[in-house]
């Protein structure tokens, strides 16, 4: 729930939870009864879930049918799990500053708004978050994230130094400052830190009624496990969320309604990470379900209910999203018709690895036996066979003819072959290959069969991370967007990078209008196919600038946003605004003022628009007045020789005549160093692409020919 602030008035909240008589009251406390019962239909999938996280984390149970001396796990769902989430996050996250893209009502990019975005996805540690739940979403089959705005109020002690006040002989005070002390004085301040944030949650914590349903808007209720400290839990009441009994102690009602819960996924969590929770995991079960409530007559609306337990209502308040949306984003990783919980990628490679396991100890038993000598002798012929057992290099007192040496039979070579190839095949049900799992296949291939295998191994990957960026990235990014346009109250600064040609700089992103509409799209899966598109995208920009401007019918052409995208997609934003320079954002100064800047020690640039003969003239005597000690003037001098000969250069050479780009022969010559119309950039005739270069025909996203 978001919370008020602090520091200013906060508004009363309605909680319908001390109404007891109200029909709002009796139609949520018997509704407890369905969510206890969704809750008791989970406990099989539960139990199935463990199995999937013991076998994630490599933790031996039950399912091994072997018990023998070895005690191995061999981690190979682990290891596939990790590769599709490593490989499925660079394609979420390609960039470091740029992820979002929006289409406003305008023309006009809104360069603002994604800066704000921008800023939300590195508060949130959303990198970090996307990285469990893929990890999560293969184990469970499901991803989920509760999305939630929150408004903090914190003391913040700052120790300025100020001139005293100076006082007159009476002991007054005026309103002079002694200019020839200092002080210190401490001051506190209150600093409000307000945003999103986003918490991803376990499977097993939420239920879905009707579980049918395939959109969760459309769910009747939802209801997902809270497991609150006392902390939490007094601050609920405080903010008016919870309505306790009177006289009650709020760590008796905490101890008193801790629930009965065969395993808590936290603590299971934790327990995996080797820290144990006894006596510090001590907290008050509480169901928060979201259900539709006509708190008017003839109009529904979104409404939190809190149960701490059965007939125990301890909170009802409408909804204070305006967008009366869930809090919960979650989707199936694979979906299924019919279902709102999806099935796990573990499922289907289970027995799978447990027979792995099982074969590999069978392996590493036979090995050891094998390493041992079997010693086989006649002890009527040789009575002092005891003193055999002794250390290396020992000396037996025994008839050789009836001693002889035996090996155990090396059944760890079956062992590993077998292992190999039930270890192939969960790569295959896990969509995961040998040049995912960083190893080059074997056999001697050459570039196309590189280039091929290449592609065909970001196929699944690319997919996967295109459903995610569909499923809950794109929703997210509307979530932060309209969490903003609601909550936010005051002037935000964040940095914004600008389109491409304008510096980083740091903007005071102000209150939002809820009536501004975007499309937000996530761009990370775009970007990495863009990449590839980039030699396509050349050779197109080569046939559109070669067409003469009588045949365009009236339109007009302009390549700066296909030069925005390549320069932006090879050298990123870092290095964009260097390369690309937009004269927009640059002003030509008057040579006074850069006198009285250069004079200051501020070094000033030039400008194509400078009248680069009157700057000579102004800064030359400027530099003789004030000597030029640093050596400014003679640089910024130097910078405006070198301008004024380029400038006449070009004026020359625009008299010349010139060829047309790429075309020979009749119409002129071409142009030295230009590519012919439609010509894609390649190394000389006899060389060839490096190795692993995907031909144009393969490329993910090639047209048809």
């Amino acid at each position: 729930m978001a919370k008020q602030s602090d520091k200013k008035p906060k508004e009363a909240i309605e909680n319908w939870a001390e109404k007891i008589e109200s029909d709002i009251y009796q139609d949520c406390a018997g509704k407890y009864a369905d969510i206890e019962k969704a809750f008791k239909n989970r406990e099989e999938a539960d139990e199935a879930i463990q199995e999937y996280w013991h076998i994630y984390n490599a933790d031996p149970d039950d399912n091994q049918a072997y018990q023998g001396n070895s005690k191995c796990y061999v981690p190979v769902v682990r290891d596939a799990i990790t590769a599709r989430a490593k490989r499925s996050l660079k394609q979420l996250f390609p960039n470091k500053y740029q992820h979002v893209d929006a289409v406003g009502t305008d023309s006009q990019k809104p360069m603002a708004q994604l800066s704000l975005l921008e800023h939300y996805i590195r508060s949130t540690k959303l990198k970090s978050v996307v990285r469990s739940m893929l990890v999560a979403g293969d184990v469970t089959g499901q991803w989920n994230l509760y999305v939630d705005w929150m408004r903090d109020v914190r003391s913040v002690t700052n120790m300025i130094r100020k001139n005293p006040v100076m006082e007159t002989a009476e002991g007054q005070q005026v309103e002079l400052l002694d200019q020839d002390d200092e002080i210190e004085e401490f001051r506190n301040d209150e600093v409000v830190e307000e945003g999103p944030i986003i918490t991803d949650f376990a499977t097993e914590d939420m239920i879905v009624i009707p579980p049918t349903v395939n959109n969760i808007e459309k769910a009747d209720i939802t209801a997902i496990k809270l497991r609150m400290s006392k902390a939490q839990v007094k601050k609920m009441v405080d903010d008016g969320i919870f309505i306790l009994p009177e006289d009650s102690e709020i760590g008796e009602w905490v101890s008193s309604h801790k629930g009965r819960e065969k395993r808590v996924p936290e603590k299971k969590r934790t327990s995996d990470a080797g820290i144990k929770t006894e006596g510090t995991l001590k907290y008050a079960l509480i169901y928060e379900a979201h259900m539709m409530l006509e708190f008017e007559e003839g109009q529904k609306s979104l409404a939190y209910v809190y149960y701490a337990g059965e007939n125990d209502v301890v909170g009802i308040i409408k909804a204070p999203q305006w967008n009366q949306k869930r809090p919960i984003i979650s989707a199936p990783v694979e979906r299924i018709s019919g279902s709102f919980n999806g099935i796990s990628k573990v499922e289907a490679v289970k027995w799978l690895q447990w027979n792995l396991n099982d074969f590999f100890n069978m392996g590493q038993d036979s090995a050891m036996y094998s390493l041992l000598p079997i010693v086989m002798t006649d002890p009527e012929k040789n009575p002092n066979y005891a003193m055999m057992v002794f250390g290396l290099a020992a000396v037996w007192p025994v008839d050789p003819n009836s001693t002889h040496f035996q090996n155990f039979p090396q059944l760890w070579k079956d062992s590993i072959q077998m292992c190999q190839s039930i270890k192939s095949q969960i790569h295959e049900s896990l969509d995961v290959n040998e040049m995912m799992m960083g190893k080059t296949g074997s056999g001697r291939k050459n570039n196309a069969a590189v280039g091929a295998q290449m592609q065909e191994s970001s196929v699944s990957i690319v997919d996967h991370a295109e459903r995610f960026e569909e499923e809950i990235l794109n929703p997210l990014m509307e979530r932060f967007f309209e969490y903003d346009c609601q909550f936010r109250d005051k002037e935000l600064t964040v940095i914004s990078m600008g389109e491409i040609g304008v510096e980083a700089q740091m903007q005071q992103i102000p209150i939002q209008q809820w009536g501004q509409r975007y499309f937000f799209q996530w761009t990370g899966t775009d970007f990495v196919m863009n990449m590839q598109r980039m030699q396509q995208q050349i050779a197109t920009m080569n046939v559109l600038r070669g067409i003469p401007p009588q045949q365009l019918n009236g339109r007009k052409l302009d390549i700066t946003p296909v030069l925005e995208i390549l320069v932006q997609n090879v050298f990123g934003n870092e290095l964009s605004n260097r390369i690309l320079i937009d004269e927009r954002n640059k002003f030509t100064v008057s040579p006074e003022i850069e006198d009285e800047m250069m004079v200051n020690f501020i070094a000033v640039d030039t400008h194509d628009a400078d009248d680069d003969v009157e700057h000579l003239q102004k800064h030359q005597l400027a530099a003789q007045i004030s000597g030029d000690p640093s050596g400014i003037f003679r640089g910024h001098i130097q910078k405006h020789m070198e301008q004024l000969q380029r400038k006449r250069q070009m004026a020359m050479a625009a008299q010349q005549p010139q060829g047309m780009p790429g075309i020979p022969g009749g119409a002129g010559p071409g142009v030295a160093g230009t590519p012919r119309m439609g010509a894609q950039p390649q190394q000389p005739r006899p060389g060839q692409n490096p190795p692993g270069a995907i031909p144009q025909d393969n490329m993910i996203g090639a047209p048809a020919r």
